[in-house]
């Protein structure tokens, strides 16, 4: 029997209203519960070695389940400087039932996080998907007071059970249409729009911000990369929406490009590299939130293969890692037998091999896409100075 409304909201609150949940922050970090902060993981010749010279960081999507592997564990200390996870730190995990909070697994990151000196982002906390199957139908019979009411105490519980942890929040994640766009603002139709309207992004980073005013507040976008028309447009928009949200005064401070790049469509540097500093431009940092190679255009041959990935990757890092307003480089995932690419109906090879999409192989040794972010970060300009200024806020 499916939960009346009346049920959905009393489970809503009272998940959300415990002690704490969307209350102001005290003005200090919350005492941790997850462990000591140990010395920094990473070894002199790893991936965070090389980027942290200029003031960039690289990390990496880590599924929480994967560091139970000892071996994953070590790839993941050894290589990087930053850590998000893929799923525990979303609502799906963390309210996937009425009346219970699981904080868990995100904690399990956390702690691992911290032991080895790392920095974590979260991730996500405002998305069409990932919703568990109760909070669609809630929204859907609420009034927008009580959608509002529900997504303060969701960020204030999320953001405060983490608070002071967190470098950088997903705030809002994929909030452009993809496909036949039916809005003049070009957003996406989801159940926060149906329930709160356009103003839920603001609202969004605004809670966010009363919650843990040290996270920076990050809208986290899907292609925007690549050079085809319709990205451009999209470009176009997102320029739009932030000069918009900053004459609001909306505390937005990051802008993230998830850069799930494809071998089928092109890189236009220039354009590319007109787009960061034009974001840049307007005193936000960027971050590159969820970066793999998609190789299904390439032949099967392994060789020629990572040849085609390293080129991408080569265009591409090169001029992100040259614009001074981007902080982070992440990766989603670090090694190839987690990439979702090989899963993805739109993405997997024709020839149903697995892709070559990360820069560790399946045994975890260093492959030729490492080493093309390695010297990406060697051979970048310093910006240590500024990207330390944009990332105190």
């Amino acid at each position: 029997m499916k939960p009346t409304r009346r049920a959905l909201l009393a489970g809503a609150a009272s998940i959300l209203c415990a002690p704490g949940a969307g209350a102001k922050p005290s003005g200090s970090a919350k005492p941790s519960g997850f462990g000591p902060v140990g010395p920094p993981s990473w070894v002199p010749d790893s991936l965070q070695a090389a980027a942290a010279r200029t003031g960039l960081t690289y990390g990496a999507e880590v599924p929480d389940y994967r560091l139970d592997l000892p071996a994953y564990r070590r790839a993941v200390a050894r290589e990087c400087g930053m850590l998000v996870c893929g799923t525990a730190m979303k609502m799906v995990v963390v309210l996937a039932k009425p009346g219970l909070e699981d904080f868990g697994p995100g904690d399990a990151t956390m702690r691992f996080a911290r032991a080895n000196g790392q920095r974590m982002r979260g991730h996500t906390l405002v998305w069409h998907d990932a919703l568990p199957d109760w909070v669609q139908p809630l929204l859907a019979r609420s009034s927008p007071a009580q959608a509002e009411a529900f997504l303060r105490r969701w960020i204030g519980a999320a953001a405060g059970h983490w608070r002071g942890q967190i470098e950088s929040w997903d705030v809002v994640n994929e909030v452009l249409a993809i496909g036949e766009v039916r809005r003049p603002d070009g957003l996406r139709e989801t159940p926060w729009l149906a329930a709160l309207g356009p103003g839920y992004i603001d609202l969004a980073f605004h809670i966010l911000h009363e919650v843990d005013p040290a996270a920076a507040g990050t809208w986290n976008e899907d292609a925007v990369e690549q050079d085809v028309p319709w990205m451009e447009a999209r470009r176009t928009l997102v320029l739009r929406r932030l000069e918009g949200m900053l004459a609001r005064g909306v505390p937005i401070r990051r802008f993230g490009l998830q850069s799930h790049l494809t071998s089928t469509l092109p890189i236009d540097q220039e354009r590319l590299r007109r787009f960061l500093a034009e974001i840049g431009g307007l005193g936000l940092a960027i971050e590159i939130t969820e970066l793999d190679f998609d190789d299904r255009a390439f032949p099967a041959d392994i060789a020629a293969r990572d040849r085609g990935v390293t080129d991408m990757a080569r265009r591409y890092l090169d001029v992100v890692c040259a614009e001074k307003a981007v902080l982070n480089v992440m990766t989603w995932d670090i090694y190839d037998p987690d990439t979702w690419l090989n899963d993805h109906p739109n993405r997997k090879r024709p020839d149903g091999l697995p892709q070559r999409a990360l820069p560790l192989d399946a045994d975890f040794a260093r492959k030729p896409l490492w080493h093309t972010f390695h010297k990406a970060f060697r051979d970048a300009p310093d910006h240590k100075a500024h990207r330390d200024r944009l990332r105190r806020g």
